[in-house]
């Protein structure tokens, strides 16, 4: 692969934004790539993959290349030129590069690789929370799975088509192969990683882009047409617009969230979905919560967690998080499950569920709750971890209580 300084410079950015100005990784390459408007098809799929390569393997590279503690900031270049030595890339004649001896690089990375922690670059935090959750071996194949890119899945909108003829469509249409997931009734996963926002079935609400363990929270409210239901952390709507689909568009559901942009996001594809059962009301004012109708059939606690199931998509999790925050994030999950949790009627549900699966943030979350003064209320019914490893998909947990007084 021959890299052009450009190419580079654009990386450079966006690595800066992502790992020393601490912003998502996911908007650092979307600005990036809209940005610059000269750059084809070729150069930005490249760009993408070298951009999440580097993140992915981000400690590897830094050890293999000999960098101190915080040397990083000021040598991004040499993150590129590290990753294009640890690939069998040629490094282009710069300055940036002349000190990289390719085989040194190399020797250093097959001995460093031996060590789980350098070899799925993750922080020492991490490694160790993983080993106390699951053990040595399981967290070995837990962290290795999640190291590896996201697939690209969807979820049919049940309400318009079928998943059957969704597949056959999209084959012969646009030549976009998929394949069925067994136990995700709805999902179809893409052979391969592509835009699919300007498909004509996508901006007529046929289907959501959504990962098949997402896909599998929902389900646990056991939503029913008639019935009344609250997505507490809604965001935008992934999980509401999936109620709505299970219950036919025939259920009441209010959709909250702190943020009014992302209500606006879930506006927008209720429309596209031709939704009519969804409302929306922003709750970035405590006391709103007070004028929510407190009589839920069933209520959805997708909560703020520190991400780590999801690392597939969303690598750069690994260097923004640390313990310092979680414990923060700990305060807010509980916080939420108080505030929300009377909004549930006697013998209605609360499901709990986060986009990580580590016990701190999960059961020991819920059993907190349970002894709680409001957790009285509810009885444990049963839970579920799911592991990236054993699916080959995002990794989340899901817990069911019911209310019992």
């Amino acid at each position: 692969m021959k890299l052009h300084r450009n190419i580079a410079l654009g990386i450079e950015l966006g690595l800066k934004n992502t790992l020393v100005e601490k912003k998502p990784a996911a908007d650092v390459i979307k600005r990036l790539l809209k940005s610059n408007t000269k750059w084809g098809s070729r150069d930005r799929k490249a760009i993408g993959k070298i951009f999440y390569d580097i993140i992915r393997q981000k400690r590897l590279i830094e050890e293999s290349l000999g960098f101190k503690k915080n040397e990083t900031n000021n040598n991004l270049l040499q993150l590129i030129g590290g990753w294009m030595a640890l690939n069998g890339h040629i490094l282009p004649n710069w300055e940036e590069f002349i000190n990289i001896e390719i085989q040194d690089v190399v020797r250093k990375a097959d001995r460093l690789i031996k060590e789980r922690k350098y070899k799925y670059s993750i922080p020492d935090w991490l490694d160790e929370m993983g080993v106390e959750a699951f053990g040595e071996v399981m967290w070995g194949k837990e962290i290795e799975e999640l190291n590896r890119p996201a697939k690209l899945v969807i979820r049919v909108n049940r309400i318009k088509i079928t998943s059957e003829k969704l597949k056959e469509i999209l084959d012969k249409n646009y030549g976009i192969k998929t394949a069925k997931i067994h136990h995700y009734k709805d999902a179809l996963i893409i052979d391969k990683h592509l835009s699919l926002k300007d498909i004509k079935e996508y901006r007529q609400g046929f289907f959501e882009v959504q990962d098949a363990n997402s896909q599998a929270i929902s389900p646990w409210l056991k939503p029913k047409s008639g019935k009344y239901y609250i997505d507490a952390c809604a965001g935008a709507g992934g999980k509401s617009l999936h109620i709505a689909d299970l219950t036919r568009d025939k259920s009441k559901i209010m959709a909250l969230d702190i943020y009014g942009s992302k209500l606006e996001e879930l506006q927008k594809r209720v429309i596209r979905n031709e939704v009519e059962s969804i409302k929306t009301k922003c709750v970035m004012n405590p006391e709103v919560i007070k004028s929510i109708n407190a009589n839920a059939d069933g209520l959805l606690i997708d909560a703020p967690c520190s991400g780590v199931g999801v690392l597939k998509r969303n690598p750069d999790t690994k260097w923004l998080m640390n313990p310092d925050r979680i414990k923060r994030i700990l305060t807010t999950q509980e916080k939420i499950l108080q505030t929300y949790s009377p909004l549930v009627k006697k013998g209605g549900e609360l499901v709990y569920a986060t986009c990580s699966i580590l016990p701190v943030e999960n059961r020991d979350q819920i059993n907190n709750f349970l002894n709680s003064e409001k957790g009285l209320s509810f009885e444990f019914d049963q839970d579920k971890t799911y592991l990236s490893h054993k699916t080959g998909f995002d990794g989340f947990y899901c817990a069911r209580l019911i209310r019992k007084m």
